[in-house]
């Protein structure tokens, strides 16, 4: 494992943390992982950090770097380690894929990272995560885990039937899930986002926006996306860290 020391702004100045470079070996392939740790001492919450269509760019690292100088331990795998094709043929070209089928390849690989982040021993065991476009439908079969407290998404382009899961899947799991979609989104069209939340009714806080497609990616640099990254960084803070925190007496006390 090598690490790479990253210098992370604080309230209190500047502090010094670092991003670790390592392999997961997920079953049927190893994908390569970075992990941003937070500068804080003890169990963190962690959260799984998946990147868009476009690849594993430096938007994701400055976000990844953002969460981890809040106390967050953040995992950020390349989902294209073996190369953006052969990812992307599993996603659009094989039908477990498209529909976004919880026992797909790809959701499998998506609950073994997960897995890995839990049993980090820099991890709390409390898990977020948080998934866009290419990787927002994960979300929702991940959002049925137990053990998954905050999960959020940016819009879900797969999951080409009903809601974003296949018709004879079910959303009942789901306890809670931020989301956050386009109000015109050829990727993700109105009618999958109007289903989910008539499916998920009070259990989703959901945001729409008069905005393109990316909120974090090529919309970034417009105002709405600050409002979406502090929409995020709330609802983490709520459920990772202030409820972990109610329930957990010698952890608020740390």
């Amino acid at each position: 494992m090598r690490t790479t020391p990253l210098m992370l702004r604080s309230d209190n100045g500047v502090q010094e943390s670092t991003c670790e470079k390592r392999s997961l070996n997920l079953g049927s392939r190893a994908v390569d992982v970075e992990v941003y740790l937070p500068a804080t001492l003890g169990p963190a919450p962690g959260i799984l950090l998946l990147h868009e269509l476009y690849g594993l760019r430096d938007w994701y690292r400055d976000d990844a770097k953002d969460l981890a100088e809040r106390g967050y331990l953040v995992y950020v795998p390349n989902l294209y380690t073996d190369g953006a094709v052969r990812y992307c043929i599993r996603a659009m070209v094989y039908e477990s894929g498209r529909k976004n089928r919880s026992s797909s390849a790809l959701n499998q690989e998506v609950h073994a990272m997960l897995d890995a982040l839990k049993a980090d021993p820099r991890c709390s065991g409390s898990l977020g995560m948080l998934g866009a476009c290419l990787t927002g439908g994960f979300v929702l079969h991940m959002a049925q885990r137990p053990d998954m407290l905050a999960p959020v998404l940016f819009h879900h382009s797969f999951g080409l039937e009903g809601a974003g899961v296949p018709n004879d899947e079910s959303l009942d799991g789901i306890n809670r899930l931020q989301g956050h979609w386009a109000k015109k989104d050829v990727f993700c069209p109105a009618r999958r986002r109007e289903r989910l939340l008539s499916i998920l009714g009070d259990r989703v806080e959901a945001y729409v926006y008069d905005m393109p497609h990316g909120f974090r990616s090529l919309s970034r640099g417009r105002p709405e996306s600050k409002q979406v990254w502090e929409r995020t960084l709330a609802f983490f803070e709520r459920h990772l860290i202030a409820e972990t925190a109610a329930t957990d007496p010698e952890r608020s006390e740390g």
